[in-house]
């Protein structure tokens, strides 16, 4: 599988199987958004939380990436990544939530896994036409003390995403994780999961 990350934190790709790292956009089936500092609420039309603490020449270096993205290839994000896909695709984010650093459950409904998460944020997609996005995995039960941000409705935050993908018309296919699989045996059956998952998205869009 032919992987672009964003960057230089080429580790958070370690969980791939058959990962070949390449470093031309324009090669990748999947093109990787790491881990990493809070997004500016700018890029999702809302006031900056007193939590939040953004990476502004971080954003702007991967809002231009996203938007090389070609709708043949998959994008994948982890923690800040998904969070960064989430907005991409017009979602907002919860600014601060609590209790979401170190390990926890997470569920379908019917698969249950523990995840390795390090986040004070959170995506929300509850904005977004349901037939653009799917919660796949949410925590097994709600965690965080609190919702917070501008524009939040905590009553809407029904289930707390863990994975998530996006499939808004006319942009690419996004698939993303909050917690670290990078940080998780190779062998942890959340990892095998995720690679399933991944190897699923990249054989059907990656024609």
């Amino acid at each position: 599988m032919k992987v672009y990350v964003v960057g230089t934190q080429y580790g958070y790709a370690r969980w791939i199987d058959d990962c070949e790292l390449v470093d031309d956009i324009e090669e990748a089936q999947v093109v990787f958004f790491t881990g990493g500092g809070d997004i500016s609420p700018k890029y999702y039309g809302c006031e900056q939380h007193p939590a939040t603490w953004p990476s502004i020449y971080r954003d702007a270096e991967e809002v231009r990436m996203f938007n090389k993205v070609r709708l043949n290839q998959v994008v994948y994000g982890t923690c800040r990544g998904e969070q960064l896909i989430a907005v991409m695709n017009g979602a907002l984010l919860i600014q601060d939530v609590t209790n979401h650093v170190g390990e926890h459950g997470i569920t379908n409904g019917e698969e249950n896994y523990r995840v390795t998460s390090i986040h004070h944020q959170m995506i929300y997609p509850w904005n977004l036409d349901p037939k653009d996005y799917d919660i796949l995995y949410w925590s097994t039960k709600k965690i965080s003390r609190h919702y917070e941000g501008d524009k939040i409705d905590p009553k809407k935050v029904i289930v707390e995403p863990e994975v998530a993908v996006f499939h808004k018309q006319g942009k690419p296919f996004c698939f993303g994780v909050q917690g670290h699989p990078e940080m998780m045996p190779k062998d942890d059956p959340f990892v095998r999961k995720i690679n399933q998952l991944l190897l699923e998205y990249v054989e059907r869009i990656c024609k």
